[in-house]
């Protein structure tokens, strides 16, 4: 294993390649970028080929040291992360990690660590890691990873260096599921397509056996909502209910289908994003004014950030289905 597990991101590969090659290691990182790029998994073999016991700035992925990250049991490598129910990194963590931190390597010339969604941690966290971020042992190496550095405190933000990782183009992805998931082109491209830029995330809608039914049937049914009366809503609302307590990406697939009218209208036909149902959404062009698109997709932002506060979905969804078929033309 080693960098090239990750699809695409050259740029930031080099970088990370360089300062193994240059000697130039900082004793902290921030790893930011859109959740679903693999920033855990670049931070990991960055550290694996720091620790490399063959001294390459790609891990061999064979010495005794990748193989031991690679099961997470290395002396000197650990992940800090959110413990199994809790919400946030505590405090305790964190000075357990700085008591680790004291003591010399076991046996590397470094000891790394990784504190994942680091903006998880608490205030206290935050201010108790500053302490050791100011003041680094010689041989620690601090990486935080965060999708945005403007959820960390400044102070911790000023003493790290950023790693940024970006969206890649749908090409990339789809040649990393056509090499690493036996999927047919059409497939992959597809996958990759819906994942707007995130590999992790075609990976995963890949792998959901229902995902591609429940994606047709939400389409179909939005897309003739005209022809919808009020039982069928209310029936249709449990369904998306039901979808919406799991893993399924629904608000992000109600804006995918909702750019992609806006797109049609505007006549960019080859740059929609479920290719797959052209047909159907041409037919649906007609049915929606511009401004009226627009409107529903601040709703539909707005529902999703309801549906995090907890309010009842089961109220959210008939709203949002009545609102859609209002403001159909027809």
């Amino acid at each position: 294993m080693s960098f090239n597990i990750i699809p695409g991101q050259h740029k930031t590969k080099k970088i990370l390649q360089d300062s193994i090659k240059n000697q130039r290691i900082s004793h902290a990182y921030l790893f930011t970028g859109n959740n679903g790029l693999g920033k855990l998994e670049m931070a990991r073999e960055f550290a694996r080929a720091i620790l490399c016991n063959k001294n390459v700035v790609n891990a061999c992925g064979e010495c005794l040291s990748c193989k031991k990250i690679e099961h997470y049991n290395h002396p000197d490598f650990k992940i800090t992360e959110v413990l199994k129910d809790h919400k946030r990194i505590l405090i305790d963590q964190i000075r357990e990690m700085q008591k680790e931190i004291s003591y010399k390597p076991y046996e590397s010339d470094y000891k790394i660590y990784i504190i994942n969604q680091a903006a998880k941690m608490t205030i206290q966290a935050q201010n108790s890691l500053l302490k050791t971020l100011e003041e680094p042992p010689k041989y620690a190496i601090i990486i935080l990873i965060n999708e945005s550095k403007n959820e960390l405190i400044p102070t911790i933000v000023s003493r790290c260096q950023e790693v940024k990782l970006y969206n890649q183009s749908k090409y990339v992805i789809q040649d990393y599921l056509k090499r690493n998931y036996n999927l047919s082109p059409k497939q992959a491209l597809l996958y990759a397509t819906i994942a707007r830029g995130k590999y992790k995330k075609a990976v995963n809608l890949s792998s959901e056996e229902d995902f591609m039914n429940n994606r047709e049937m939400i389409i179909k049914f939005i897309t003739n909502i005209e022809k919808k009366n009020n039982l069928a809503i209310y029936n249709f609302s449990e369904k998306l209910v039901e979808l919406s307590d799991t893993d399924f990406p629904l608000y992000e697939l109600m804006l995918s289908l909702l750019r992609d009218i806006l797109v049609m209208k505007r006549d960019v036909k080859n740059n929609i994003i479920n290719f797959d149902y052209k047909e159907l959404i041409t037919n649906t062009v007609d049915k929606f004014d511009i401004y009226k698109i627009y409107e529903l997709t601040g709703m539909v932002n707005k529902y999703n950030d309801y549906s995090d506060k907890n309010i009842k979905k089961e109220l959210l969804f008939p709203s949002l289905l009545f609102k859609i078929r209002s403001s159909n033309n027809i």
